[in-house]
């Protein structure tokens, strides 16, 4: 379970969501007032253990423009305070951008992922294989939830943000992921979407910044994308319509009970 995205890195480097798209060509779109979802296959450990049969099936650990960016907004939040990191996969993020954090527990639902997580000794670190539905939100400063939520069913979705709202009262959550809304093989977020559903659940929205340009949305957004490359792509992010947007961090404060 994971939400790790980025304008490539490389010529055939593909971020995590776009990789998804082109091995998985059959999803079966569900869609739920505020948020929607791809339905795909990958929910249980099997199915993700199959995909990690190749390390870093991903290509997490290429994406180090998404690395910046997601530090840049993430990095503040967690420096110095206990984080929960939902959807670890083999450890990256933990160790890039959560790397300044007092201490981090790493959650996957994937055994074989967590094996190589472990594998890191990361000195701040600890990593479970669990479903992270299943795992207490309570005693941290931070939950993070980086492109991991549309795995959910919308029955899923739904206990997952009361169990955010119950447990987690009073502080920050994290949730990354792509707004283009749908594609040819799946649905993911929307901008609105996402700001309704953490107005429904009591989520105030503290942030938020684009981390990258979505290039398939016309000629615009390729230019976008390219410029985004450049020692001043941080500023052409900032002011990008919102159609040329492909993944966007939140930051926000649940209410407190």
């Amino acid at each position: 379970m994971l939400i790790r995205l980025a304008c490539n890195d490389a010529p055939g480097t593909g971020t995590h969501a776009e990789c998804l798209d082109k091995e998985n060509s059959t999803h079966q779109v569900i869609e739920r007032v505020g948020l929607t979802f791809g339905g795909d296959a990958l929910r249980s450990a099997d199915e993700f253990d199959s995909y990690y049969q190749t390390p870093d099936p991903w290509r997490i650990g290429r994406a180090s423009r998404r690395d910046k960016a997601l530090s840049q907004i993430i990095g503040p939040y967690v420096t110095k305070k206990t984080v929960l990191e939902l959807g670890c996969g083999e450890g990256h993020l933990t160790a890039t951008i959560f790397k300044r954090a007092s201490s981090i527990k790493g959650i996957d639902i994937s055994p074989i992922a967590i094996s190589r997580a472990n594998t890191l000794s990361l000195p701040n670190a600890s990593f479970e294989a669990s479903d992270f539905l299943n795992v207490r939100f309570a005693g941290y400063d931070v939950i993070a939830a980086i492109e991991c939520l549309y795995y959910l069913s919308p029955t899923e979705q739904e206990a997952f943000f009361r169990k955010l709202a119950s447990e987690h009262a009073g502080k920050v959550f994290v949730l990354s992921g792509p707004i283009i809304g749908s594609n040819e093989y799946r649905t993911y977020f929307t901008d609105g979407g996402i700001k309704q559903t953490f107005a429904r659940h009591g989520l105030s929205l503290i942030e938020g910044r684009n981390l990258n340009a979505y290039r398939k949305a016309g000629v615009g957004a390729t230019i976008a994308a390219a410029l985004c490359r450049l020692p001043f792509g941080s500023s052409v992010l900032d002011v990008l319509p919102e159609s040329y947007v492909y993944q966007r961090c939140y930051v926000a404060r649940c209410a407190v009970s």
